[in-house]
């Protein structure tokens, strides 16, 4: 596709400097030249329309593992709440004082949020868990998205789900970066963010910007975008080269047909 596109533009332009000297050559010749330049652009706009429809949602999936390879390994918050209530608490407020629409104690099916926050087209789900697992991370996203998707019947926006907790394990911390899309177009993200207040981290996409990363770093970490370096924890973690190495595997054809999985 790049080949064409850029062959295609070389020739628009060498021709529209050229024309006058094509044109006092052969009329014909002149005629034919911007056929062909009108043919190129067709093509060219199939060309990229088929691309984007085929292998849109595989380019946007690759873009957001380059950044959670390329991210660092965590960040430090400017709270200085270390107890997971205060620092629960201390979120919850700053919400409130912003003008979101705060619920507490909001059961969704089997699970429960210490607190819920909502304004226009961003989602904020607040969890306190004392020993946090992989499968509590997943098991929450997908609590999230029934009630984004069915209860709340929508269909774009961002949103995130936050765990407080004492320890994270490394099958949690392993996914904290990962972001879901959902939609044709990907009109709603959902974002994780893993916050240890004892350990002053906080795990989550911090190198991309999206809503999701603005609506963690103001409130999770309390700091502004972009993140300052005083922020910033390791550079990488060892699941960051797991997942290296694992789209070693990696092709357009097993992403399409639902058979490749990074996580």
């Amino acid at each position: 596709m790049k080949a064409i596109i850029i062959f295609a533009a070389a020739f628009i332009f060498i021709y529209i400097g050229a024309y006058p000297y094509v044109l006092n050559f052969s009329r014909t010749a002149a005629v034919i030249c911007n056929y062909a330049c009108d043919i190129l652009i067709i093509v060219n706009l199939c060309l990229v329309f088929a691309y984007y429809t085929k292998y849109g949602k595989c380019d946007s999936f690759l873009n957001t593992i380059e950044h959670e390879i390329d991210d660092y390994g965590y960040y430090f918050t400017a709270r200085k709440e270390s107890d997971i209530n205060d620092f629960l608490n201390a979120v919850k407020n700053d919400f409130s004082a912003d003008g979101y629409a705060v619920d507490t104690q909001v059961e969704c099916d089997a699970f429960s949020f210490d607190f819920t926050a909502s304004k226009k087209n961003e989602y904020f789900y607040c969890v306190a868990i004392d020993d946090l697992s992989r499968d509590d991370v997943i098991a929450h996203i997908d609590e999230v998205i029934t009630d984004l998707t069915v209860h709340r019947l929508k269909r774009k926006g961002s949103g995130v789900i936050c765990f407080i907790t004492d320890k994270a394990q490394d099958g949690a911390v392993a996914i904290s970066k990962m972001i879901t899309p959902l939609g044709k177009k990907e009109q709603l993200k959902i974002a994780v963010a893993i916050a240890e207040p004892a350990e002053n981290k906080c795990y989550f996409l911090g190198n991309m910007q999206t809503k999701c990363q603005q609506l963690i770093a103001n409130y999770v970490m309390r700091c502004d975008i972009p993140i300052k370096d005083k922020y910033k924890g390791e550079r990488r973690l060892p699941f960051q080269d797991e997942l290296e190495e694992r789209m070693k595997g990696f092709t357009a054809a097993k992403f399409r047909n639902g058979t490749f999985y990074a996580h």
